[in-house]
């Protein structure tokens, strides 16, 4: 942004309370829905779009028109004001969760609570000539989010930003980060409300969060739109964000292929290039659902706008298209909103009139950028749509399956360009807003069977509805670069934009840094597989994952299997956004108010069972990883943590920690595929994360074909309910199909592996019928279980026949049960020597009571059976006993247990070789 232009921030500013506001109450009056508040100075709108969601607008007289129709809300409907109570200094609109306040001198708004004031006008709205301001009282400790995607945070407080798309080349600093691309005038506040901003020209607006005065929030716009705000109540992060993307649109289900592993760089240059990368990745065995082409698909940077094959390079694209269809590989294509003057359709374009104009003159508004003269579309002409979209449908009907939409913000766009919706310093930021909505809507109309693939570098309020799977720009290839994804993926996310990744590798390879570096190729991949899209795109010239060398080639190789394994899973993620607008990854603070939290920078949740600590820096031998209240496994190795504390794992190149809460339920593709065309749910593996401390955990699966984009409405798809009983002496796990479609799975093979089971089964089950517990590995087949000593984990494979509840029912013993809160503090009363023991030799037995009574000792095989036993007699406190007990019918692993006749006992695993 220029200096001039904020030097006009800087005068306005101080011009702030010299501007026309509503002034104090003069009356107030019911118009159909909404209330007129009038003030000596203008008027108040107030809507109740719904009981929690509140519109607020100023008019500079009871009779001006009101702001009633916007690009970026799509909620149509408004709430009565059932119960309006006037005092002598407020009036309050009472709604069951919360209440709106008016305080009549001067006329201002605030949202409160009960007796808890959330959030205050300060000076209430001010206009001067094309510029408004608003102030709001704040609690300086509170955590703010969200805005779009920023590298700054992720707690906004004592921060400012300006909310103008602006592309940035080779980012990597957070102090860089002042605009980006995908800005979202929407904030969280961790005193459980949301502020949104929304104008039909948003023009240029900087927010200040706590930044010029801790106690207030101070938002500045140059704009000649009209102005409204919406205050957004809810008891958590989930109700807020339901409620803000119920007011501007829910994100569709993208394609199930989006899901999968995407393979692009800058850029496969013919068509031998494309298909032979695609032919090595999985000729190797790496997984792959699609290859993105950069420009070189239309010829070069100077024929961008072409919108069409370059035929000497890509002689048959239909066919190459059509036989990497066969193979589960889909093909995107890249797009611009700029169209050079050498290219094929600049005099096409010209003759329509379709591009943004000069205000002078009227003539077409060239400029000169990196690739030559180009003119810039004007997206906001019907015509300049129609046309556009032609381009778009021939070329989906030969065979693209998905758009990659670049340098919509738009990157070179002049302030005195001027569009027919207006100047481009106006609308600027609608922009992105009407491309994306363009593609899907007559995406929609022409081709009602699909879901759209709609890759961009940009968007506004509301972007999400259109389908948006938006990326974080051309970041630069450093380790500062990856780090700053984290931030930017978690704000996207609590703006309502699920979808933020990066390019994995870094896209721009600066000067000072070379191609090669294989362990932040390495670590990025594995942030990637923890993201919601996984891309790899770059400069350099070789980003596939074949060009590494060991052990990162095998283990990218192992990371982009897991990724696919994880379907189920974050295709469950996917569809609750779509139903609700809880992102994909989240802020440490999401589940818990927690300021120290909200500033977690380097870890997010991914979706609420998982938290993903990425290595984000060279050489790390050790991270901090913050983890919550509550217990907490290590997803790779089972350990058992306890939360509300930092650990610092050791790192090595093969995992970066990822930990399970207690209580995690996650579905897992038992085997990895090739591709997403190839996925079926009907082979699962069920990792259940059992504790204690987490009685009734549950997860809901979900599943449809992968491709309507009516599944939601028309009802066609699974639900797959997992829910968990757990109890000191039993855990039982039911799976249970809620809601079923005419193709759901009719038959599952599971695989259930039950963690923290400190001592192996009495009992096992499965809908009433007991179950084999096998003693080896080797042994473990279809419909039998087995106890794995050395992990803790109880492994049962069976077929469920889905119309149908399967219940598995384990009890235990109830005092082998050991928590991460609940240290045993028994004195160790029985030792059973040698452990491991050998059946030819008898194991010594020594026992030391600590309590008058009468004893036996009793051995359990894994099935629950006794299998020895011995009566000890009345014993005294303090004596102690030795003897010598013969094992040699005995192999395997056993429970010993000592009781009286109190039931007072204690236990020892014990392995017999």
């Amino acid at each position: 942004m220029t200096k001039p232009y904020w030097l006009l921030f800087l005068i306005l500013f101080y011009n702030f309370s010299y501007g026309q506001s509503a002034g104090n109450f003069v009356s107030y009056e019911k118009s159909g829905e909404s209330l007129i508040i009038e003030g000596t100075g203008g008027a108040l709108k107030v809507q109740a779009i719904t009981p929690e969601i509140f519109k607020v607008q100023f008019l500079t007289s009871k009779a001006s028109q009101a702001y009633d129709s916007s690009y970026s809300v799509s909620l149509k409907s408004i709430t009565p004001f059932e119960t309006v109570v006037e005092s002598n200094n407020k009036i309050q609109l009472l709604f069951e969760n919360c209440l709106l306040e008016i305080n009549k001198t001067p006329l201002t708004i605030a949202l409160r609570s009960g007796d808890e004031l959330k959030i205050k006008e300060d000076k209430g709205i001010r206009y001067l000539k094309d510029s408004v301001f608003l102030s709001f009282e704040i609690n300086p400790s509170d955590v703010f989010h969200g805005a779009g995607g920023r590298p700054s945070g992720p707690d906004l407080n004592r921060k400012a930003f300006e909310f103008y798309n602006t592309w940035e080349y080779a980012y990597y600093d957070q102090a860089t980060g002042l605009s980006q691309s995908f800005n979202i005038p929407f904030i969280v506040s961790s005193h459980k409300y949301g502020l949104l901003l929304d104008s039909d020209k948003p023009g240029l607006m900087r927010m200040y969060i706590g930044s010029l005065d801790s106690t207030k929030l101070n938002i500045e716009m140059v704009s000649s739109g009209k102005w409204a705000y919406y205050l957004i109540n809810g008891d958590s992060n989930d109700k807020i964000l339901e409620n803000y993307t119920l007011l501007t649109g829910r994100q569709p289900l993208p394609p199930r292929w989006a899901l999968g592993y995407i393979q692009s760089k800058f850029g496969y240059k013919n068509q031998s290039e494309a298909t032979n990368a695609v032919s090595k990745l999985q000729n190797q065995g790496f997984p792959l659902d699609a290859v993105g082409l950069d420009l070189y698909w239309y010829g070069d940077e100077t024929k961008m706008g072409n919108i069409d094959w370059y035929s000497p390079n890509w002689p048959s694209p239909e066919d190459m298209m059509k036989k990497l269809s066969a193979r589960g590989v889909k093909t995107i294509l890249i797009t611009d909103p700029y169209i050079s003057t050498k290219s094929d359709q600049y005099q096409t374009a010209e003759t329509l009139s379709l591009f943004a104009k000069r205000f002078d003159s009227g003539q077409t508004y060239t400029q000169d950028i990196w690739n030559g003269t180009v003119g810039l579309l004007d997206i906001f002409k019907p015509e300049t749509q129609t046309w556009l979209w032609s381009k778009y449908k021939k070329l989906s009907i030969q065979g693209v399956s998905g758009w990659w939409n670049d340098k919509i913000e738009p990157d070179y766009h002049p302030f005195d360009a001027y569009h027919v919706l207006g100047n481009a310093r106006q609308v600027h930021n609608l922009y992105p807003l009407f491309w994306s909505k363009n593609l899907y809507d007559h995406y929609k109309a022409e081709f009602p069977e699909k879901r759209l693939f709609n890759l961009t570098r940009s968007g506004w309020t509301g972007s999400q509805r259109y389908g948006v799977l938006p990326w974080s720009g051309d970041v630069a290839r450093y380790w500062a670069g990856l780090k700053l994804q984290i931030p930017i993926m978690v704000q996207a996310g609590m703006s309502g934009i699920a979808y933020m990744h990066s390019d994995i590798g870094g896209f721009a390879t600066m000067s000072d840094k070379t191609d090669k570096d294989e362990e932040l190729d390495l670590r990025w991949f594995q942030l990637g597989t923890f993201s919601p899209i996984t891309r790899n795109h770059g400069q350099r010239p070789d980003p596939e994952p074949f060009n590494l060398s060991e052990p990162f080639y095998s283990i990218v190789k192992h990371y982009l299997g897991i990724r696919y394994q994880l379907l189920p899973y974050t295709y469950s993620l996917a569809w609750e956004n779509s139903i609700s607008g809880r992102p994909i990854c989240m802020p440490m603070d999401y589940f818990a108010n927690r300021r120290d939290l909200g500033d977690v920078n380097d870890q997010y949740f991914f979706g609420e069972n998982l938290i993903v600590a990425p290595v984000l820096l060279h050489g790390m031998p050790s991270r901090k990883v913050v983890l919550p209240e509550g217990k907490w496994f290590n997803f790779w190795t089972d350990e058992l943590y306890e939360g509300n504390k930092n650990i610092f794992p050791m790192l090595s190149v093969d995992h970066i920690p990822v930990y399970a809460k207690a209580g995690a339920i996650i579905p897992l593709s038992s085997s990895t595929k090739k591709s997403t065309d190839y996925y079926t749910s009907d082979s699962l593996t069920i990792k259940f994360f059992q504790d204690i401390s987490v009685p009734s955990p549950t997860f809901r699966m979900f599943n449809d074909d992968g491709t309507d984009p009516n599944s939601l409405t028309n009802g066609k798809y699974e639900l797959v309910d997992f829910t968990g009983r757990i109890s000191t002496d039993s855990v039982q796990i039911t799976t249970a199909r809620t809601k079923s479609f005419d193709k759901a799975i009719v038959r599952r093979s599971l695989i259930y592996e039950i963690k923290n089971l400190t001592s192996p089964p009495v009992t096992l089950k499965i809908n009433g019928k007991n179950l084999p517990i096998v003693r080896y590995a080797n042994e473990f087949t279809n419909n039998a279980a087995y106890y794995d000593l050395e992990n803790k984990e109880l492994k049962i494979r069976c077929d469920w026949e889905c119309k149908d509840p399967l219940v598995i029912s384990l009890t235990r013993d109830g005092l082998a049960v050991i928590t991460a809160t609940e240290p045993p503090t028994q004195e160790n009363i029985l030792t059973v020597f040698p452990n491991p023991g050998f059946s030819q030799n008898p194991l010594s037995i020594k026992i030391k009571f600590i309590e008058s009574g009468v004893y036996s000792l009793e051995v359990f095989n894994n099935a629950g059976t006794i299998v020895a036993d011995k009566y000890l007699g009345k014993q005294q406190k303090g004596s102690i006993m030795d003897f010598a007990l013969d094992v040699q019918k005995l192999r395997g692993a056993y429970i010993f247990k000592l009781k009286n006749e109190r039931d007072k006992i204690q236990t020892k695993t014990v392995v017999i070789e």
